[in-house]
């Protein structure tokens, strides 16, 4: 389990990186587009370059919107392994008081009675 917590840890940090990578060239995309339709002296034209940088901010944003969902996911898997991960230490605890009290307790009053007076 702590290896996977631990896998899990990696992955998510991998993906909030990928997402910050993102940024990056979505502000660049956004601002070439924002640019373009408010160019002085300049008609408001729909041309191939127009619907490149359109298309061009949809995919940036359905990439972040993939990775974003991606990491909600990987977040709720890791939250899963934590609760697994105390549940289980719960247990070890429970059978180690368990032993402890077989082992201490009752093992002087196993010893005190004798089975050959039966």
């Amino acid at each position: 389990v702590l290896d996977e917590i631990s896998s899990q840890e990696k992955n998510i940090d991998l993906l909030k990186k990928a997402i910050m990578d993102e940024e990056g060239p979505m502000m660049v995309a956004q601002t070439r587009l924002d640019t373009r339709t408010k160019r002085p002296n300049v008609e408001l034209v729909r041309d191939p370059a127009q619907y490149r940088l359109v298309s061009e901010v949809k995919e940036i944003t359905d990439n972040v919107n993939r990775l974003q969902q991606t990491l909600a996911q990987a977040e709720a898997e890791l939250r899963g392994l934590r609760r697994n991960q105390l549940s289980l230490e719960e247990e070890i605890e429970i059978k180690t008081n368990s032993l402890y009290i077989d082992d201490v307790q009752c093992m002087n009053l196993r010893n005190s009675i004798s089975v050959n007076h039966f």
